[in-house]
């Protein structure tokens, strides 16, 4: 006959293995399973949509390790878990990525915000802009860039313009989150063709236009390739397509002495420059990014020169 003591002990181990797994067991597990899709940043990623469907940070976590998953919770992290071992990307199942410390609403509609493009909000601050300076984000996309500078410069007059009325919904939703959604108009048209009314208007002209060639794009990432919208990454056959066309435009745009500042492709800095030479820009100045890559283009109007298209 077993004792009180024996039956207590049985009686546990049967709980145990009838119980649900803890978040760090279930953490472990799904960290080796995005391993074993060839996920990059494996453990990052398993944190934080655990995080998220948690409600709390990669430090909550830790706090609550011994914690029990709820089984309604563990298959909605399950579904999360598939999704990002297809390659979705980590953003859109997020549903935002932070840019310039503020959280952006993503999905398919819009490019995801990347790190590198944050220099160009860094120098657009820098310039010595008036007050009350007239600001367009051409390809405006999430509309990342217009909000940031807006959320920045409370007193800039900002416009966007993107061909995509999907796009648009995206950056109108993010200009209300961030409540600059009244200073910010989102203009439907394409970049070689911006509303008359901007034209000579503008102190500063933005852009991250497309500038991958058609032979590079099928060599990103699956999350890129097959998630991003392939208008607001691919050019053309060079990847320089879209300058020949943007330059001439933002040019037209600009008041005297106005500047662009646009993104350009790694190792397209001297192409891009003789093109907006030709357009009439002068005081042309190329800036790296985080990692030392050539990557925002910083241009006058020159004052004294009409666009040449």
């Amino acid at each position: 006959m077993r004792s009180a003591a024996e039956r207590v002990v049985r009686e546990d181990r049967v709980r145990r293995a009838g119980a649900a797994p803890s978040i760090g067991q279930r953490l472990t597990e799904a960290i080796s399973a995005l391993e074993n899709a060839g996920v990059p940043e494996a453990r990052l990623n398993a944190e934080l949509l655990l995080a998220d469907l948690l409600g709390t940070d990669r430090g909550g976590l830790l706090v609550r390790r011994r914690e029990p998953l709820k089984p309604a919770l563990a298959e909605r992290y399950e579904v999360m878990l598939r999704r990002r071992a297809g390659r979705e990307p980590l953003q859109h199942i997020l549903g935002a990525q932070e840019f310039y410390g503020l959280s952006f609403r993503v999905d398919r509609r819009v490019l995801i915000p990347r790190p590198e493009t944050e220099g160009l909000v860094d120098a657009a601050l820098a310039l010595d802009l008036p007050r009350r300076a007239r600001v367009v984000d051409l390809g405006t996309g999430s509309g990342c860039l217009a909000v940031a500078l807006a959320v920045e410069r409370r007193d800039l007059r900002v416009a966007g313009l993107d061909c995509s009325p999907e796009a648009l919904e995206v950056a109108r939703h993010n200009a209300r989150r961030h409540a600059v959604d009244d200073r910010i108009d989102f203009r439907e048209g394409r970049i070689a063709r911006p509303p008359e009314e901007w034209r000579g208007a503008m102190d500063l002209v933005v852009s991250n236009p497309p500038y991958v060639s058609e032979q590079d794009w099928n060599g990103l990432e699956p999350e890129v390739r097959d998630h991003d919208p392939r208008e607001a990454l691919v050019a053309g056959p060079t990847g320089l397509e879209v300058f020949e066309e943007l330059l001439p435009a933002a040019f037209g745009l600009l008041r005297p002495d106005g500047v662009f500042i646009a993104e350009i492709g790694c190792g397209t800095e001297s192409a891009v420059g003789s093109l907006a030479a030709t357009a009439g820009f002068r005081a042309i100045d190329v800036r790296p990014d985080l990692r030392g890559i050539p990557r925002v283009l910083v241009a006058e109007r020159g004052a004294d020169r009409e666009a040449r298209t």
